[in-house]
């Protein structure tokens, strides 16, 4: 290894090994992250003519890794032996970790894009992983970490890390504060303000703890929930060369507002044959069927009744359930997390939602960010945003040309003000109108005063039409007819009726 200055003092490595010590297990979306890589680069950062470096990273990073591996080759070499005592194992230790870490990444997104779980890969970043731990040895034996002497989990640390990376960085997009301020709270999430106690101690129970994710209505819960729960920790097994699970299949979404209370139930616990009507088959359930290392999401947890938030306080309490119609005790072992756009500590206070039920799933509790406040914090994130919905939908070849188009023809439809009440699912929305038709009529959910009055004026219609429409306006705007009909205060089955009543006039 060659570079123009490959000489490091030793006030400048001691400097280094106090910064990488910590910033190896510092949230990589938070702010003092992007500070020690500042304090780094004007310490240490003297322009080098060594090219290349791993298009992953950014130059400066590239820059910080350069000066790690010169450092850790003098410390390999045997210089500067003063850091091998007191305070100092722990920070070499650190410096080995983030060394071989950053040397993986590359392989690690590689283990990730492949659906197949081939175990022949799995046994190459093994086996680099066996030959990086044997080569830094000298740094990490004085320290012993429990980490280096298991290489099997510290093979399963790692694809964590960059698993999570990725599916925040790449789902949660944006530069503004509230979205980098929620990239951390998601981090934070799935592993805890102390990741290195998380590594060695904690994966398997915080793991397990639920999470509830709030926020107002298309604000992206199930992009949260589906980014925690593909960044849980899964055991890697040496012999057998496979992870215990698959991430791409250990998320399972359920839309409980869509389902009726027998539907919901059988949903989730499963059920036998014959024990109710429409029971042909014997039916698994979710929580039967999602295993040790997958992640249940149950959407919109504020609507389910309670005779099955009663169910659910059960797995909670002990991971105990039973199917419809079945006797013995199931158990599920793997995550659960929720989301509802209500305010449950209200919904508590109201009596809709049980407070032993709340308290148990709000452990852990993530906030999304509606987009009005992301777009009032920085405007030119409706512009990213739009990027990002057109490379989902077209792809990255088309999205470039074709969120320009969007971008400004959305700047000519819409206001300035305009508060965006449905958030990213509105957006993806306005997205698709402008592509298709080259148009987009903002929408706002409440009518004022004098508009409900120019409405009833001089109108003709009856009280069964007027109810007919105001059903259909009441679900479009809540988003369930369950939610509607308890707005309203009638019977869901009525509001239902009088909503595709109109739907079916209308087509």
């Amino acid at each position: 290894m060659c570079y123009i200055y490959c000489y490091m003092n030793i006030d400048d490595l001691g400097f280094l090994l106090t910064k990488i010590d910590e910033m190896a297990f510092t949230n990589p979306f938070g702010g003092r992250r992007d500070q020690l890589e500042t304090e780094i680069l004007a310490r240490l950062g003297r322009e080098s003519s060594a090219s290349g470096g791993n298009q992953l990273f950014t130059r400066d990073f590239n820059q910080v890794l350069r000066w790690i591996r010169i450092g850790e080759e003098r410390l390999l070499q045997g210089v500067y032996k003063e850091f091998v005592s007191g305070s100092g194992v722990e920070r070499l230790a650190s410096l080995a970790y983030f060394s071989l870490y950053h040397e993986l990444v590359e392989d690690l997104d590689r283990l990730f894009e492949d659906r197949e779980g081939n175990p022949v890969l799995n046994r190459k970043l093994f086996g680099k992983i066996e030959w990086g731990i044997r080569k830094r040895v000298s740094l990490t034996s004085p320290a012993r970490n429990p980490l280096w002497e298991n290489p099997a989990h510290l093979f399963a640390c790692f694809y964590q890390l960059r698993r999570a990376f990725q599916c925040i960085s790449r789902e949660i997009v944006g530069t503004s504060k509230p979205v980098r301020d929620l990239r951390v709270r998601v981090w934070e999430s799935v592993f805890t303000q102390d990741m290195l106690g998380y590594q060695q101690w904690m994966h398997e129970s915080v793991g397990k703890f639920p999470t509830l994710v709030t926020g107002p209505t298309g604000s992206g819960k199930e992009v949260v929930a589906r980014a925690i729960g593909l960044s849980r920790f899964i055991p890697y097994d040496a012999q057998s060369g496979q992870f215990a699970s698959q991430p791409r299949e250990s998320f399972r979404p359920v839309n409980l507002s869509a389902l009726t209370e027998t539907l919901i139930e059988s949903e989730l616990f499963g059920h036998r044959k014959g024990s109710f009507t429409g029971a042909i088959r014997d039916r698994p359930g979710i929580f039967k069927s999602a295993g040790r290392y997958g992640t249940v999401f149950l959407d919109e947890i504020g609507e389910v009744p309670e005779s099955i938030q009663v169910k659910l306080l059960r797995i909670l309490q002990s991971g105990e359930f039973q199917s419809i119609g079945e006797e013995k005790n199931s158990f599920f072992e793997g995550k659960i997390i929720a989301a509802t756009h209500r305010d449950m500590k209200r919904e508590v206070r109201k009596g809709r939602i049980r407070e032993d039920f709340f308290y148990r799933i709000c452990g852990d509790q993530v906030n999304t960010v509606a987009l009005k406040d992301i777009v009032k914090a920085q405007p030119a994130e409706i512009a990213k945003s739009v990027r990002f919905i057109c490379s989902k939908l077209f792809g990255d070849d088309a999205a470039e040309e074709l969120s320009l188009r969007v971008v400004d023809r959305l700047g000519e439809l819409v206001p300035n003000a305009y508060q965006w009440p449905g958030n990213f699912r509105e957006l993806e929305q306005a997205v698709r109108n402008v592509i298709v038709r080259n148009e987009f009529v903002p929408v706002e959910l409440e009518d004022s005063p004098c508009e409900i009055e120019r409405t009833y004026l001089g109108s003709e219609v009856s009280l069964d039409k007027w109810n007919q429409l105001y059903a259909a306006k009441a679900y479009e705007n809540f988003g369930s007819y369950r939610e509607a009909a308890r707005r309203l205060q009638v019977d869901q089955r009525t509001l239902k009726k009088w909503a595709t009543e109109v739907s079916a006039v209308a087509s």
